[in-house]
């Protein structure tokens, strides 16, 4: 389902986009694959892993048999399995990202921050919400943890928006106060170059 909380373009502000492309991970049922589609845009978007698809670069994914999210992807991006939680983390995800183009993890960085690294030409994968609705909480085999998680490709900006490349939701821009909020719970970024 779409959702009524984005824009299409930021009125009358000035704006700078780069235009990575669209991954939906839904159009290949892969409802808990929002890392890898988000990934694998910016990846093409730097002219990397352009011999993956989204079916075969999900194959490439290193899942934790264990589910722990810290050290792979934490269960299957096909489907929800009780006691998992299905996504892969920023440590893991730039240890693998990395065998296909140059990644920098950005733990900590402030919005501002990232929008001058977006105006030098490079897209980031941040992690944020689904929906950027209220995160849960849960209790896993590694520990509590935070649920309703999302990664999406922040890829432009205006004075008050963000322009994002959603893997549920496609390209639309928000406003910057409301990706912040829920961008700041993890402050989670990685640079794909």
């Amino acid at each position: 389902m779409k959702s009524s909380w984005k824009n299409t373009q930021p009125g009358e502000e000035k704006y700078f986009v780069l235009g990575v492309e669209n991954i939906d991970q839904n159009a290949y049922s892969a409802i808990n694959g929002c890392e890898a589609a988000s990934l694998l845009a910016a990846l093409h978007f730097v002219g990397k892993a352009r011999e993956f698809d989204y079916p075969a670069f999900l194959d490439t994914m290193p899942i934790d048999p264990d589910g722990n999210p810290y050290k792979g992807f934490g269960g299957s991006p096909f489907k929800n399995t009780p006691g998992k939680l299905e996504a892969i983390f920023i440590d893991p995800l730039v240890r693998w990202g990395s065998l296909f183009g140059s990644l920098t993890a950005l733990p900590g960085a402030e919005l501002n921050d990232l929008l001058k690294i977006v105006k030098f030409g490079w897209p980031l994968l941040t992690y944020v919400s689904i929906g950027f609705a209220p995160f849960g909480e849960e209790d896993f085999s590694f520990g509590h943890e935070l649920t309703n998680n999302h990664a999406v490709v922040l890829d432009g900006y205006s004075e008050s928006y963000v322009h994002l490349s959603d893997p549920i939701d496609g390209q639309y821009w928000l406003l910057k106060s409301r990706f912040k909020e829920r961008y700041d719970v993890r402050k989670w970024a990685v640079k794909i170059a």
